[in-house]
């Protein structure tokens, strides 16, 4: 498979929702092609709402062909059994990565926050309100498509320094 030039892939992997955004980096600008959602029924077995992730990423992937992937890192929630669900979502992006032999890298949500923001413990509210400034043309009215789009901004910026952040 032919690799688009210069896409970045981001995903914010939840159970209920999953965000996805997709960038373009040229020299020191980057361009949101796309996002979106991939939402599950609470009322579906875990097993048909895991393979609806997996679909759903593998037809993204395909159809936008990135260089790489960018994902958030897993947090541990209060509620143990919170934290093995987004796992197991994770988990669907990572195996989506590896067939399609994507790269796949990882960011801790205050180094997104501290890429995007300046702070490490912006607010979802002011990781929005970047994403308008860098994108003006976009209204993105899903939390979950920011964060994935804010993790892929990250990732571009990583890669485009010679100072990576440290954690």
């Amino acid at each position: 498979m032919i690799r688009s030039k210069n896409l970045i892939m981001g995903f914010d992997p939840g159970l209920i929702n999953t965000g996805w955004g997709v960038l373009q980096k040229n020299d020191k600008l980057e361009t949101c092609i796309d996002y979106g959602c991939i939402s599950t029924s609470k009322n579906d077995h875990l097993g048909m709402r895991l393979k609806k992730i997996y679909e759903e990423s593998l037809f993204l992937l395909r159809k936008y062909t990135p260089n790489c992937i960018a994902v958030e890192k897993i947090f541990a929630n209060k509620n143990p059994e919170s934290t093995m669900k987004l796992g197991k979502a994770r988990a669907m992006i990572f195996l989506v990565a590896a067939k399609e032999n994507v790269d796949i890298f990882e960011y801790s949500p205050n180094t997104v926050k501290k890429n995007l923001v300046g702070y490490g413990h912006a607010t979802k509210l002011q990781i929005l309100k970047m994403l308008e400034r860098i994108f003006p043309n976009l209204k993105i009215d899903d939390e979950n498509a920011a964060d994935a789009l804010a993790v892929a901004m990250c990732h571009s910026m990583q890669k485009g320094s010679k100072i990576f952040l440290r954690e």
